[in-house]
């Protein structure tokens, strides 16, 4: 007969190993019944928990149960630390409660700074990275959102959308669209389909796109809703990404009629006109590359 721990263990394999949410579910709960501080089955229970409260209750448990009991596989404990951390911080961020979002993702990064060869096993730093600068927008900390990203050597996508908007909301009125013009492009060559996804311009990647169209449109769900920080920026913004789709032609014949009416109400139609008759290539590089070197979006 197996012993307890041998039970535990061969479960465990078996809920990693099913492609099934609903089998790996029901042994998770199997586990837990034998013992319910497992950090493994806790976190796979909170993986299949859809209210956000719940889920939240059950990671934290998770994490208790790691600082009492370690994991099954004693050095797994800081990776499911990790992982459990990352997971906590987008649940509690989903549920309004930043102060403890941003906690979790400090202690993501205090767990990799201490032992950075875990990232060979862990693929939620940049995500948890965008999180991080995605909760300093929302408590308007356009100051630490500055110093963060002045001393940040990785340019993800969080990275330029977060500086663009605090230098925007920093800057003084007269100065802002002159002096945020390139931290726009910044962001646009990141990625130049991100805007459409925010602004709606673009539908959800189907079943047969990349990983980065996913990666893109998951990024602008989480980013969406901070270009209403004004109504201001809203339209600087929406101008500049109207400008490049028309240039780049992202738009079907009607859309296109349809958003060379929005870009004239927004006071970018003269721009748009004169970069059309130079722009000579229209790739999305060369075209990000000249609306800068032409210091668009500067007035």
């Amino acid at each position: 007969m197996k012993t307890k721990e041998e039970r535990i263990r061969q479960l465990l394999g078996m809920a990693f190993k099913t492609k099934s949410s609903a089998r790996s579910h029901a042994i998770a709960n199997q586990i837990l019944e034998i013992d319910s501080q497992i950090p493994e089955a806790l976190l796979i229970k909170a993986d299949c928990t859809e209210n956000d409260k719940e889920r939240s209750e059950v990671l934290t448990k998770a994490l208790e149960a790691i600082d009492a009991h370690g994991c099954v596989n004693d050095s797994d404990n800081d990776l499911f630390r990790l992982i459990v951390n990352q997971r906590l911080a987008f649940t509690l961020f989903a549920l309004n409660n930043f102060d403890g979002a941003f906690t979790a993702c400090e202690k993501v990064f205090s767990i990799l700074e201490a032992d950075d060869s875990l990232s060979e096993d862990f693929d939620g730093y940049n995500v948890t990275k965008d999180l991080y600068y995605r909760i300093m927008i929302a408590r308007k900390e356009w100051q630490k959102i500055l110093a963060e990203t002045m001393q940040d050597s990785e340019h993800s996508a969080g990275w330029a959308y977060s500086r663009l908007i605090a230098a925007y909301m920093l800057a003084p009125g007269k100065n802002k669209k002159s002096l945020c013009a390139k931290m726009f492009w910044d962001a646009l060559i990141i990625s130049p389909q991100i805007p459409f996804y925010m602004l709606g311009y673009a539908p959800e990647p189907d079943d047969n796109a990349s990983s980065k169209d996913f990666d893109d449109f998951n990024f602008a769900l989480m980013y969406y809703d901070v270009l209403s920080v004004s109504d201001d920026f809203f339209h600087w913004f929406s101008r500049g990404v109207i400008l490049f789709g028309l240039l780049t032609n992202r738009f079907d014949a009607k859309e296109r009629d349809y958003m060379i009416d929005v870009i004239d109400s927004l006071g970018g139609y003269e721009e748009y006109e004169h970069m059309n008759n130079i722009i000579m290539e229209r790739d999305d590089t060369a075209v990000i590359e000249a609306l800068a070197a032409h210091k668009c979006l500067t007035r």
